[in-house]
């Protein structure tokens, strides 16, 4: 595990936390990703204390704060281009989700033109296990990143920190977020990934269209 050192900042935003929507549920009057939203925040104020981080960047970008008005495609083609660490929050939903898939693919593409330069160092994917999930359950390209490693309690790779959170485990779960935290900023550092034009999205961004559904919520 990565030492308690801070660390020196190296691009912004650290993350990009890539997550499948739940949908607005009748029977609850909380958003329906409220304990996701709970979890970036601790995520993102842990990753500033451990980092320089300046004042006012993103420590993990979320889309839901997309400014209205903002061109969404840009938006999420330059976070794509510019974040540090790929952060898939595995679920069902993820797994099923098609713009989760685009933006893995695109992630993976940027690593592959680090990999085609003879620049590359080590994967800068951090996956964050949600919620309860077998092995069996977790479908490739996800299942090859290590996303439980010895360190970490038990009862995370149990019951995902959703699970964890539901059953009251609060202090467990915010643990974890501080060594999630510790891990994206260590492989931040130790990757060195180099941004890149946003453009090299564009075929994946315009093979969506029509085809995936509604743009996602901001």
């Amino acid at each position: 595990m990565p030492d308690h050192q801070p660390r020196a900042s190296v691009q912004e935003p650290y993350g990009f936390l890539s997550y499948g929507r739940n949908p607005e549920s009748p029977e609850s009057h909380e958003p329906p990703d409220e304990l996701l939203v709970r979890f970036h925040g601790k995520l993102s104020r842990h990753l500033r204390q451990l980092t320089d981080l300046r004042a006012g960047i993103d420590a993990v970008y979320l889309d839901q704060r997309i400014p209205v008005g903002t061109g969404w495609k840009a938006e999420l083609k330059d976070r794509l281009a510019r974040c540090q660490v790929l952060v898939p929050v595995l679920s069902k939903r993820l797994f099923a989700s098609k713009w989760c898939a685009l933006e893995w693919e695109c992630f993976e593409r940027r690593q592959q033109l680090q990999r085609d330069r003879g620049t590359f160092t080590r994967n800068a994917i951090v996956p964050v296990l949600w919620a309860p999930l077998r092995s069996d359950e977790i479908p490739p390209p996800y299942a090859d990143v290590q996303y439980v490693h010895q360190d970490f309690k038990s009862d995370y790779g149990r019951y995902g920190l959703l699970g964890l959170y539901s059953h009251g485990r609060h202090q467990t779960a915010n643990g974890i977020a501080f060594q999630l935290a510790q891990e994206i900023a260590d492989v931040a550092v130790s990757s060195r990934l180099e941004p890149c034009d946003p453009a090299l999205f564009d075929d994946l961004f315009d093979s969506m269209d029509g085809s995936a559904g509604e743009e996602p919520d901001a």
